[in-house]
């Protein structure tokens, strides 16, 4: 999960270095409900989390594991591989909706 706020005149996000699982912990990370972030000042309530998309990742990872068994073992590795970055993604999904359906 990353959090980020949008840049108050392109709309850009801006990514936060820290992280927490609700935004009145972000708050005591940060120490106040207000924080600067590139010259702009910001709330934690304008604090939005994404889920990251871990399965390609954990997929290929899988495969090239997999290499040394040949295609079998592509296969395979593959398989096993979409299977735990489907475990990550859903945990990680669950964190991403607890964060922004947090409140102050």
């Amino acid at each position: 999960m990353k959090l980020y706020v949008l840049n108050q005149f392109t709309e850009e996000k801006i990514y936060l270095k820290q992280s927490a699982a609700t935004k009145s912990g972000l708050v005591e990370q940060l120490g106040s409900e207000r924080f600067k972030v590139d010259g702009q000042i910001f709330s934690v309530n304008e604090v939005i989390a994404e889920s990251n998309d871990n399965t390609a990742g954990a997929m290929a990872a899988g495969g090239v594991m997999g290499v040394v068994g040949g295609v079998p073992g592509v296969i395979i590795g593959g398989v096993i591989g979409a299977l735990l970055g489907m475990g990550s993604n859903t945990e990680d999904k669950e964190k991403t909706e607890k964060f922004n359906r947090s409140s102050l």
